[in-house]
């Protein structure tokens, strides 16, 4: 029987993957977002990113769901 080809392990050492550089904003960007928030709005959002760290990875998932889900009906 022939052996598939193109499904061989690889014979080299496989190399690191070098991380890319994040798209998190800058502090000024951070400044400047929080600016532009006022009132409750600016309340409710610091308790989201104080707690942020600590949800569990599902429920950051849920967030962002509604988040972007709201932003692509056009509700944001």
């Amino acid at each position: 029987m022939e052996r598939v080809k193109g499904i061989e392990p690889s014979s080299q050492t496989p190399q690191p993957v070098e991380s890319q550089p994040s798209a998190e904003p800058s502090e000024t960007a951070y400044t400047q977002i929080g600016a532009q928030i006022q009132g409750n709005d600016r309340r409710d959002l610091a308790q989201v990113v104080k707690a942020w760290a600590e949800l569990p990875v599902a429920l950051k998932a849920g967030i962002l769901a509604i988040v972007n889900a709201a932003r692509n009906k056009g509700g944001l």
